[in-house]
């Protein structure tokens, strides 16, 4: 199951991905986030959900092995 998410996730990621450099500077608005910005926390959020099934992956496995 863990596996799944993850994998909508990243499947998520790729349809969503959000290129900068297709952004004009008359859509940028002052006040608002930039597409450099928003491009960064997608890659940042994308780290992240790797990363913590990576860790809850290798915890369940050390868990279920000292039970052993």
């Amino acid at each position: 199951m863990l596996a799944t998410i993850t994998g909508v996730g990243i499947l998520a990621w790729v349809i969503g991905f959000f290129d900068p450099t297709t952004c004009t500077p008359s859509a940028q608005q002052p006040g608002w986030t930039s597409c450099e910005a928003i491009a960064q926390e997608r890659t940042i959020a994308l780290w992240v959900l790797i990363l913590g099934t990576l860790g809850i992956v290798v915890f369940l496995w050390l868990r279920g092995r000292k039970k052993n």
